[in-house]
């Protein structure tokens, strides 16, 4: 309720204001308080006498205006360039219970968009021609589609309605899907902007998938895609744990090649890794990977490891495959470092 609170009164701004206005602000603070504290560490070593002899004040307001340009072209980097430098990340998942008929059977995720944040259709289009160009089996969106209400999606439903994949595209929800992060003035407001996006994607021919499953056929062969409501971790319980596996899965037999969509990677670590191991391949997004990374490759690191055991990536573990979407789109602030916006293919193949 108390978030509700604080992001009602922006939640229905126009997309630019919200996204480049709040947004701009917010980094730019951020840099204040930045060069702030390098000015405080610049008093508090100006009263070491070693320091002083290093250090003219000529050299310290060199430093200070070095400083500054480089965390002015880092932002503008990201804001301009980065958060629309969408990635293709390919990965195979060779598994001796894949389908003959099933081998070379491509899968295109995307995640996290977060419609709302978007200001131009460029993106959105470029984004589609993108999914498209793989000429995918199968699409599957894990989750946050907007960030606060059903109204940020309406403008790009046409453009969305363009994705094609021979089984369609599939969704499930995230977080920020539930209407949940806005005060509205009753209940049944909150339920019925909901429906609303609930409606939408049915609009777009996209099917959710709310703890259940559907076979996938290729002549006599299958596979099982299962797709669960939004996970609550145990670590942070931040939200409703609304994922129920079993369920999802009631009918499928372990010997069945086995796709779960989920938003939340910790849905994997807490329980599909211990208590549903024959679930083959598990997709998911919710951590854009930090936006903002440092380093390179398995040394790379964000903020994201604070709230999560994978955060990013593709994982094999035995026979168990997991694969955490960076995100195709961004949250609160227009920008991204070293973590551009990206879609995973997923290509299967028989061991």
């Amino acid at each position: 309720m108390v978030l509700g609170m604080v992001i009602s009164p922006i939640a229905f701004w126009s997309p630019f204001l919200r996204v480049y206005g709040y947004g701009m602000i917010l980094v730019f603070v951020l840099i204040k308080i930045g060069i702030a504290k390098f000015f405080l560490l610049q008093f508090l070593l100006s009263k070491i006498s070693f320091t002083q002899k290093i250090a003219s004040p000529k050299r310290w307001f060199q430093i200070t205006i070095c400083i500054t340009i480089l965390a002015f072209s880092i932002v503008f980097y990201g804001l301009i360039y980065e958060t629309f430098n969408l990635r293709v990340h390919r990965f195979e998942v060779r598994n001796k219970v894949v389908p003959e008929k099933f081998d070379g059977y491509k899968i295109v995720q995307f995640s996290d968009m977060h419609i709302g944040s978007q200001v131009w259709n460029h993106y959105v289009k470029k984004l589609v021609d993108s999914i498209n160009a793989q000429n995918p089996d199968l699409v599957v969106f894990t989750g946050d589609m907007v960030n606060f209400h059903a109204g940020e999606l309406a403008p790009f439903v046409k453009i969305f309605s363009q994705i094609q994949a021979k089984d369609g595209v599939f969704v499930v929800l995230g977080n920020h899907d539930y209407s949940s992060y806005v005060n509205w003035e009753t209940p049944q407001d909150s339920i019925n902007d909901f429906q609303k996006i609930l409606d939408i994607y049915d609009s777009m021919g996209w099917r959710m998938l709310r703890n259940e499953h559907v076979w996938l056929r290729r002549g006599n062969d299958s596979i099982v895609l299962a797709g669960v409501e939004n996970y609550s971790s145990k670590r942070t319980k931040r939200w409703e744990n609304l994922a129920d596996t079993r369920k999802a899965l009631r009918g499928v037999s372990p010997s069945n090649f086995i796709v779960m969509i989920s938003h939340n990677p910790e849905h994997f670590n807490e329980k599909l890794q211990i208590k549903f191991p024959y679930v083959n391949l598990t997709l998911t997004g919710h951590s854009h990977g930090g936006q903002i990374a440092i380093g390179a490759g398995k040394y790379q690191i964000s903020i994201s490891q604070l709230a999560m055991k994978h955060w990013r990536g593709f994982h094999q573990f035995g026979d168990q495959y997991l694969n955490v979407c960076t995100g195709a789109g961004f949250n609160t602030l227009p920008f991204r470092f070293n973590m551009p916006p990206s879609i995973s293919v997923i290509t299967l193949k028989v061991d």
